[in-house]
């Protein structure tokens, strides 16, 4: 760094310079002298010390250990009032002059070098000009102080925390920030805009100027002024990179404090067990007795995020105003008010204040109502700054719970609101948040997940709006190629018999929009945006079954690599710790299946209540107890309210005695009667019948009379006040009633003959005002609303249609919109009351063994998804995700050894090459081709029962690339774009890729090769049916057997047995070159088989010779007997030596031609016996020898 003019060392003499720029700008104005004085102070201190300097410069150097003595001499020194220097008064300014003589050598030595700090008192003199700057209101001023002030911190001269209220420097400081904040707004020139922002940032990333606080948040709002309302773009830009830096730094500041202090324990606490751990749930920390303002902590100390089981319980067919009001109620915005929730402050440390009074004030920010264009930036602004922010943190902060915990209100309810904007910029980002938190945030917000996952994607992807649904897919695309993420989100809800089927729930709402099933307004939708949602959709199903084929083979690697680990170790000698956990996927496997059970007995019950108990006792979800029975109507979520009361009136034996046990169940004690009947009849709805309602509330009498003997002489007063109390519900509250009843009509209804056992008049009338005033309803029934709001009830899991009822309202009028809204917030008032704040324990899934109940949930609908997608048009890229599809499915479903979906998926795809139909064959059946020969190569094992089917495929295309006929007719059908193209595809499909079938054939495992040897004979004899018959598989046959040749004596015979029947059957052909083509074939394979030696004893030669026996004894055309007497002779001369047990079939020929009645067969016959005796006593010499003679 240069020197600075006048005093100074390097790295001080910008101060100098900016100071004497300063004063040209003031020394004509009267007005600054305030300003001028503050200068010339500092200007007169540092000549001084230069004076001095050179004084002693011919002496020695100051070292530096007398400087930093120096430093220390005047580090104590009391700070200087912030008015001192305004004074005009010559005693003051005098005073000032001293104590700034007494610091001059302090002042200018610390800024002679980079990281020499000032004192207190030194940084009142340094910055006391630059303050006085600011108020001059001059923007080249301003700029000169903006610029000194950068390289003050820049240089870390300056060290203080403003926004601590004991901290260094604080209020020094924070008056400096303060104005630096204040000298910027939409009039300022860009240059001084820039300035701004560069000390700005400065400062929040100093580790010496550390801002804190309140003076953080002015940071961050003129950040948010400047990006929101700067006419450059360039500094718009610049400002929201700033902010985003500015955020990064405190939170990773935040995380490093956590590191290296105690509070990273935190953390360790909410460790997050592996698959195997004991369920349990963990507590949430619990709410301490200090205070704090709303700006340290974003939750009230009586309210709290609703617990998943009771925002799941909400009516349904309320809207989403009523989520929202839970949020709201649990997120007190209001600027000052006392809170407290789940964190001791005093156990936080500065860093950690400062990240949750930024991330609140971001959340805050996301918030705002769009009530115009400003604060509609804002909020974007907000959200942009919030996904960056979660998806920048370290892995370590997502696991900080106790963080979590105090700002995941916050967090809940910016992501709500933004959820439901209409704006689509908003939506986007809340997908953009919402996949963050699925991806990284899963283990912290498992029951914030399970609340939102319905709520956002679900409820956007049910919806006829196709921006939202948009979004959601393109969020989808990406998450669903996470496959850990996946199988988490299974194994957490899916297996839970507590939360909603996510997992499948989004897979059946993918498929039937990419099936097209599900409704769209055409007025709103375009037949390619139609067409881009399908295909995205089933991107999004073929990208979750691709996620988990990865997650299935690395996990399957891991555990093989493991394996070979511990088996190492115990080889060794090493003790082994492995403990097996088999049990676990089994468990939760069996968490499915039990909930499976479970929703299927309350669908059962929903639809018959007789049949659905029955179901239960069968199933053993109860026991075949009255108390079993009830004890499950009572708890179980989702059953419909009116079929409980139904069949709790009903009068058979045993539903009578479910409704006693139901009753006694319930205790009454110390309620006042219509606080009773209240919450008795919040579990169910009475059955229209008066003989039931009877029944049931004569129960009801008995009961409050034993748990309240002292309030009713006998239970024949409770039973008739129970029974008013049901007609005056009715009457008040039903519109259609009149004339309504009055009080007095209440009483007469009650009075019995005997006066004495009538209820008291006073407690009759604070009954009647009580069920006027307020109507008795039973607790939330989402089946019965999802009828009544005309929803085709869903069979899924009570929580999931209880949300999907919430985020989907059905009314007939705003009215009614304003009451659900209202018992909305009435009851989650309730529910935070109650709320425990427990947290349930998160899984992460690790056996490979989960993946198979998923492959069950995804593969059908899958199957259908591309079925109908193959049947529609030929749209190139959903062909091709189809093809992905296929694919994945096969090979999924054979390593999972599912063999019915297996097959399935092949049938189909085989199905889709249309090579039956040549006139209706399109590029889509051209690309299942393509993928079906793939297949053949890449997942050989993967076919077995298939090739049958895959033989026939490839004999079809040979036929049709090599017939013109055939070639024709595919061009009749082709419109003349693709007509070409087809035809040249089908030709380089037949060529390499079909030949690699016969070829790859090698590899097949044993039962497989000899199921493809088989599907070949057959097709192969379907050929030869044909008019004129063709002999490409019977050629093929050759060259496979040639391939698999060396197989082992076992295999090889299994494929003889198949292959000799068929080649008896070619070589009996009625058209003779077809009988002659098989018979010369069969002598090939029988030349190449006797290359092999064989041992005595043995058969084999015999067994491969038989059909030439069969042949030569049921042939007609003497050409055919010739020609099989002509090749034994061929075999017996070039493979004489070999031959062992295969004379017996040869002699057997001879016999057969010695018999014959062609006089030149029975000739040739006797000649070769001759020949053949010689050549087995004198075998002929070695060619090299006979060619040496």
């Amino acid at each position: 760094m240069a020197s600075g003019g006048g005093g100074g060392g390097a790295a001080g003499g910008f101060v100098t310079r900016a100071f004497e720029s300063m004063l040209k700008e003031t020394s004509n104005n009267k007005k600054l002298t305030s300003l001028n004085t503050a200068i010339q102070t500092y200007l007169d201190n540092a000549k001084d010390f230069s004076q001095q300097s050179s004084a002693k410069k011919e002496n020695r150097a100051p070292s530096s250990d007398e400087v930093d003595s120096s430093s220390h001499e005047t580090h104590g020194a009391s700070e200087i009032d912030k008015d001192s220097s305004t004074s005009s008064s010559a005693t003051n300014n005098t005073e000032h002059k001293e104590t700034a003589v007494s610091s001059g050598e302090t002042i200018t030595t610390a800024l002679a070098n980079a990281g020499h700090t000032l004192g207190e008192a030194e940084a009142e003199i340094v910055l006391n000009p630059i303050r006085l700057a600011f108020e001059t209101k001059n923007m080249k001023i301003i700029e000169l102080a903006l610029d000194c002030l950068h390289k003050l911190i820049a240089y870390d001269h300056l060290e203080g925390d403003p926004g601590l209220e004991a901290g260094k420097n604080g209020m020094l400081f924070t008056d400096i920030l303060n104005m630096v904040c204040s000298s910027v707004d939409n009039s300022s020139p860009d240059s001084t805009t820039l300035q701004v922002l560069k000390v700005l940032l400065t400062a929040v990333a100093s580790a010496k100027f550390r801002v804190h606080g309140e003076p953080l948040l002015g940071v961050i709002r003129v950040c948010y002024n400047i990006a929101l309302n700067s006419k450059s773009m360039i500094n718009q830009a610049t400002s929201k990179a700033m902010l985003t830096q500015m955020l990064n730094i405190v939170f990773k500041r935040m995380e490093t404090e956590l590191t290296h202090t105690s509070s990273c324990s935190i953390a360790q606490e909410g460790s997050i067990p592996e698959i195997g751990s004991k369920p349990a749930v963990e507590k949430a920390p619990s709410s301490e007795n200090e205070e704090m303002t709303s700006r340290d902590s974003p939750l009230s100390k009586d309210a709290s995020i609703a617990s998943v089981d009771e925002l799941q319980n909400l009516v349904g067919g309320a809207d989403i105003k009523g989520l929202e009001a839970v949020l709201e109620k649990a997120v007190h915005l209001e600027d000052g008010e006392k809170v407290s929730r789940g964190i001791d402050l005093d156990s936080l440390s500065i860093g950690e204040r400062d990240a949750l009074l930024l991330f609140r004030t971001l959340c805050k920010m996301g918030m705002k109502e769009d009530t115009d264009e400003v604060t509609s930036k804002t909020r974007i602004l907000s959200l942009e700054l919030l996904q960056a922010l979660l998806e920048g943190v370290s892995h370590a902060f997502t696991k900080n719970f106790n963080f979590i915990d105090s700002v995941k209100g916050f967090l809940s309810y910016v992501l709500l609101r933004a959820s439901v904007s209409q704006s689509p910029a908003i939506f986007q980002y809340a997908t953009g948040i919402f996949s963050v938190l699925l991806l990284r945030f899963r283990e912290s917000l498992k029951g914030e997940i399970c609340v939102f996952f319905p709520v956002i994607v679900l409820r956007s992807l049910d919806g006829s709006d196709l921006n939202p649904k948009s979004s959601i897919l393109r969020m989808l695309e990406k998450i669903c190629k996470e496959s850990q993420m996946l199988v988490d989100l299974y194994v957490n809800y899916d297996c839970d018999l507590q939360a909603p089927n996510l997992f499948e729930r989004m897979v059946t709402t993918l498929s039937k929009i990419a099936q097209g099933t599900q409704h769209i307004d055409p007025s709103s939708a375009s037949a390619s945006q139609t067409g881009l949602i399908k295909t995205s959709s089933l991107q999004c199903l073929v990208n979750v079954l691709k996620s988990l084929v990865d997650w299935e083979k690395s996990q399957r690697e891991s555990k093989e690599r493991k394996s070979e680990h511990s088996s190492e170790e115990v080889s060794a000698g090493e003790p082994s710790n492995v403990t097996g956990r088999e049990d676990t996927p089994n468990n939760f496997e069996k968490l499915k299946a039990h909930k499976s059970t479970i929703e299927a007995a309350v669908s059962e019950f929903n639809r018959h209540a007789v049949k659905g108990i029955e179901y239960l006792i069968s199933s053993r979800i109860v026991e075949d107890k009255p108390a079993s029975v009830a004890e499950f109507l009572k708890r179980t979520p989702n059953l419909n309210k009116a079929m409980i009361g139904d069949y709790l009136g009903q009068h058979e034996d045993f539903p009578l005695a479910v409704m006693h046990a139901y009753v006694d169940s319930m205790n009454f004690s110390g309620l006042k009667f219509d606080a009773a009947i209240r919450e008795f009849l919040k579990g169910f709805r009475l059955p229209g019948e008066a003989q039931k309602i009877d029944r049931i509330m004569e129960k009801f009498a008995e009961r409050y009379c034993a748990d309240n003997p002292d309030i009713f002489k006998n239970a024949d007063t409770a039973y008739v006040l129970a029974y008013a109390v049901i007609m005056l519900n009715t009457d008040a509250h039903n519109p259609m009633v009149w004339p309504k009843m009055s009080k007095d009509d209440f009483v007469r209804i009650n009075a019995l003959n005997d006066a004495e056992e009538s209820a008291p008049k006073d407690l009759l009338e604070e009954i009647y005002d009580s069920i006027v005033k307020e109507e008795i309803k039973m607790k939330d029934d989402p089946v019965s609303l999802s009828k009544a709001g005309k929803q085709k009830p869903e069979e899924e899991g009570g929580a999931l249609v209880s949300i999907l009822n919430l985020a989907l309202p059905r009314r007939n009028s705003p009215s009614d919109s304003k009451n659900e809204s209202e018992t909305i917030i009435e009851q989650t008032r309730d529910m935070i009351r109650k709320q425990k704040g427990q947290r349930g324990v998160f899984y992460v899934a690790q056996e490979v063994e989960l993946v198979r109940p998923m492959v069950e949930a995804l593969g059908w609908p899958l199957l259908a998804t591309l079925s109908v997608n193959m049947e529609e048009g030929d749209s190139k890229p959903r062909i091709s995700v189809c093809m992905d599809g296929f694919k994945a499915g096969i090979r999924i479903t054979h390593v999972l050894g599912m063999d019915t979906m297996r097959y399935a998926y092949l049938t189909s795809l085989i199905r889709y090459n249309f090579l039956h139909v040549p006139k209706d064959m399109r590029t889509k059946n051209v690309e299942a081709l393509r993928t079906l020969l793939d297949l053949c190569d890449s997942d050989t094992a993967a076919l077995q029962d298939s090739w049958i089917a895959i033989v026939e495929c490839i004999s079809r295309l040979e036929y049709i690339t090599s017939s013109p006929s055939m070639t024709a007719i595919v061009n009749q059908g082709a419109n003349q774009i693709s007509r070409d193209s087809i035809i040249q595809s089908l030709k380089e499909l037949a060529a390499k890729p079909a030949e690699r079938v016969f070829v790859n054939s090698v590899k097949l495992p044993s039962e497989s090769v000899v199921e493809f040897f088989t599907a070949l004979c057959n097709t192969s004899a379907q050929e030869l049916r044909q008019l004129p018959p063709r002999v490409f598989s019977l050629q093929k046959l050759v060259e496979i057997s040639y391939y698999n040749m060396a197989r082992i004596r076992m295999v090889w015979a299994r494929i003889w047995s198949v292959l000799s029947c068929h080649f008896i059957t070619a070589g009996s052909h009625p058209d003779e070159k077809v009988a002659m083509y098989a018979i010369d074939s069969l002598r090939q394979l029988a030349m190449k088989y006797l290359e092999r030696a064989e041992l005595a004893n043995f058969t084999f030669q015999n067994d491969i010779l038989k059909p030439f026996v069969v042949l030569m004894r049921n042939g007609r055309s003497e050409s055919l007997r010739s020609l099989i007497v002509d090749c034994i002779v061929q075999m017996i001369k070039s493979k004489v030596a070999s031959i062992k047990s295969g004379w017996k079939s040869v002699f057997m020929i001879f016999t057969a031609a010695a018999d014959d009645e062609l006089e030149p067969i029975v000739e040739s016959a006797f000649e070769n016996v001759e020949q053949g005796y010689c050549c087995s006593l004198h075998p002929p010499p070695p060619l090299s020898l006979t060619l040496s003679l």
